[in-house]
């Protein structure tokens, strides 16, 4: 189910500057590519660079072209945003290989912008691991309350967009599974928005998407009220869903 009213947050970025900032790190990077000794990579950092901005001009096209949200169904679209994400990834890992700071941020940062676009341009998400690894990293990096209320936001997005097949969670014996991250994360990130709306929704759903997490998340939860003193408003939602989840069994 896709949300009924577009994200239009801080980290809603058009194709133009995300196809800018792309640029900017695949030069960055096949310049360092360039200086090193190493040759007959089957697949450089160049390829891959053009690769991704010749995607960014498919994008545009699909934009151009079509008056209302493509079809998340249709072949020409449906693996369009995990063939992104995975050129992301791979040019990041490069990025990080190289030890280009910079380019590492940007391809790392346009994980989660690109996720958004595709999100709200009703492209299904399956790939999400540079996506949880990107989201975990820009909320690490705030404590400004706001800023956590609008990365819960964005990640409620990405959640609704994510392929039915990612959300049946079928198997789900691998703790490390990106979906269960992503959702746990979630959890956490919307604790730390310090804001009970939020708290609310996302641990409704936490309880309905991840059943067997959901206790243990919210006891862990509870110690954590104690151990960093949140505010009694926080504390409330987190008894609340403590409770809910943790009720005794009778014999």
């Amino acid at each position: 189910m896709m949300h009924s009213e577009p994200y239009q947050g801080f980290l809603s970025v058009g194709l133009d500057s995300m196809r800018q900032r792309a640029a900017q790190a695949v030069a960055e990077l096949a310049q360092a590519y360039a200086q090193t000794t190493q040759a007959g990579d089957e697949v450089t950092p160049e390829n891959l660079g053009q690769s991704l901005l010749q995607f960014f001009a498919i994008l545009a096209s699909l934009e151009q072209t079509t008056t209302t949200a493509p079809d998340k169904s249709g072949h020409e679209t449906e693996d369009l945003a995990d063939y992104g994400l995975r050129l992301l990834e791979e040019l990041h890992d490069w990025a990080q290989r190289l030890e280009c700071r910079d380019a590492s941020d940007i391809f790392q940062s346009l994980c989660v912008t690109l996720a958004l676009w595709c999100a709200q341009h009703r492209l299904s998400i399956s790939h999400l691991q540079p996506v949880v690894n990107a989201f975990s990293r820009l909320a690490n990096g705030t404590q400004d309350e706001r800023i956590l209320a609008e990365i819960t936001d964005a990640i409620s997005v990405i959640i609704d967009a994510t392929a039915p097949q990612v959300k049946q969670d079928l198997d789900n014996s691998n703790p490390g599974r990106p979906w269960r991250l992503l959702n746990l994360n979630h959890g956490i990130v919307a604790t730390r928005s310090h804001d009970p709306r939020r708290m609310e929704s996302v641990f409704e759903q936490l309880v309905f998407r991840l059943p067997d997490e959901a206790a243990g998340f919210f006891a862990e939860g509870m110690q954590q009220m104690d151990a960093i003193g949140y505010p009694a408003h926080v504390r409330s939602v987190m008894q609340k869903y403590y409770e809910l989840t943790n009720k005794p069994t009778l014999h």
